[in-house]
């Protein structure tokens, strides 16, 4: 790939070293645990995705196949793997994420400690793993014939910050607005404010079923939405369309909204 900026997406299965509870928000507890890897291997690159201000190169989830629970705690098993994700967005981020390997030590997320049982960098060994650039992205995008409709299934609590509050529902000019504005401060090809402002004009929710949930973020508590969510176009504008598809195969990488690092707007869109 060349000098060319990447992206990536990571697999780390991670198994519980004893039983051991969890709060079902940890989403602080998982991004403090992803800048301590990124610490073991550049102690500079960990400080300035710390310090990263307003948009962080890389997502953290939560533990996504978490199930047991009690409470607001979920019950971990060390009979069982659990799956982490992390991604990055710039070539650096991205190129130390390929790197993590089980030989680099155990994490620790909250009260759990976990050894790293694999790690998949590839859609071949997991289907939320994956590699891709900006480039080459843009490139398909010009090429296929433009989606009738998009449908964004978002995994994790999603909220987008307005001013001075948080706003949990994912209207069209927020989805995009916030796709667009992650790929402008990292791909080295922008999309710019006009294409935007548009789409912010043109796009239309056409249907959804979600729900709201309450996130706690240590000093802070907020509540995101989660479902699937389907957006279509008010006219016919094939440019826009290519668009909002290359920004949903984008949202894989750079998921949705606000907190992205603290586990939330984990987001998929949905192959028709």
């Amino acid at each position: 790939m060349g000098d060319l900026k990447m992206l990536c997406a990571v697999i780390l299965n991670l198994q519980p070293v004893t039983q051991v509870r969890l709060p079902v928000s940890h989403g602080r507890f998982a991004y403090a645990a992803a800048l301590e890897l990124f610490l073991r291997r550049d102690v500079m690159l960990a400080r300035a995705l710390h310090e990263a201000r307003p948009h962080k190169p890389f997502t953290v989830s939560p533990l996504l196949d978490a199930q047991e629970r009690e409470g607001n705690e979920f019950c971990l098993h060390p009979e069982q793997v659990y799956t982490w994700r992390l991604t990055g967005l710039t070539k650096e981020v991205s190129e130390h994420l390929l790197a993590f390997t089980p030989e680099m030590g155990g994490v620790r997320i909250g009260d759990a400690v976990f050894s790293i049982a694999n790690v998949a960098t590839t859609a071949e060994e997991h289907p939320e793993a994956g590699q891709d650039d900006y480039t080459a992205l843009w490139e398909r995008w010009e090429k296929v014939a433009p989606p009738e409709s998009i449908t964004l299934h978002f995994l994790t609590p999603t909220t987008f910050r307005v001013g001075h509050f948080e706003q949990p529902f994912p209207l069209p000019r927020w989805v995009f607005g916030s796709l667009v504005t992650l790929w402008d401060s990292f791909a080295p090809y922008p999309i710019g404010q006009g294409l935007k402002d548009l789409m912010g004009e043109v796009i239309i929710l056409s249907n959804w079923r979600g729900e709201t949930r309450r996130v706690e973020l240590g000093n802070h508590r907020t509540v995101g939405f989660m479902g699937k969510f389907t957006y279509r176009l008010a006219e016919r504008l094939p440019e826009v369309s290519r668009l909002m598809g290359m920004l949903a195969e984008f949202a894989f990488y750079a998921g949705v909204g606000w907190h992205t690092a603290h586990g939330m707007g984990q987001t998929r869109w949905i192959r028709e």
